[in-house]
């Protein structure tokens, strides 16, 4: 399957198909140490913001792999190794049988389409169809410009800081917004190590 984005600038991505997307990651989510109240309050702020924004948002969840050997870091971050023997007996146990098991954590991530004038909206359907027949015939598309790389960062920076603040989240960065279009192409696959 094909990646459908043809450029990437912090945490946009700009699409084959000439829509432009901003992406971030939703913070205070997944945590099982959280209490009932506090996951209900979370849902609402983000089901709310999704109701709100304009074009069709997406919320996506998703489980990405956790390595054992970060684990056991933090669980010995902090602790004075010397003085607690035990301890750390017990953190090489537990790692000993998380290496046996496949671990993920839980990330949520919300993408929003950039809204673009009609002009935008031409321009970037013509430059997503000129970029597709320039691929198809082995050539390298023609770049986005470092001005609409600006123009849309900033765009995207001026729509999150209009949300309401009780709802954290940070701009994606271009590795992560690679890795959730490449998961999605692998998504029920076991991912590489």
């Amino acid at each position: 399957m094909r990646v459908p984005i043809r450029h990437v600038a912090g945490n946009v991505a700009w699409s084959t198909h000439g829509t432009v997307w901003a992406l971030w990651r939703v913070l205070g989510s997944g945590q099982a140490q959280v209490s009932q109240a506090a996951r209900v309050r979370h849902l609402h702020a983000v089901s709310g913001l999704v109701k709100h924004l304009e074009g069709e948002a997406m919320l996506m969840s998703l489980c990405p792999q956790v390595d054992p050997a970060t684990v056991g870091e933090q669980m010995l971050e902090g602790v004075d190794l010397e003085a607690s023997p035990r301890y750390v007996a017990m953190v090489d146990e537990v790692l000993d049988r998380l290496e046996q098991m496949e671990l993920s954590g839980r990330t949520d991530w919300l993408a929003v389409p950039l809204p673009a004038s009609r002009l935008q909206a031409v321009r970037a359907a013509v430059a997503a169809a000129r970029s597709e027949v320039e691929t198809w015939l082995g050539l390298l598309p023609a770049p986005v410009s470092a001005a609409e790389e600006r123009q849309r960062l900033a765009q995207a920076q001026r729509l999150a800081a209009a949300w309401p603040g009780g709802l954290r989240v940070r701009p994606a960065t271009s590795a992560e917004v690679l890795w959730i279009y490449g998961h999605s192409a692998r998504r029920g696959v076991w991912e590489p190590s």
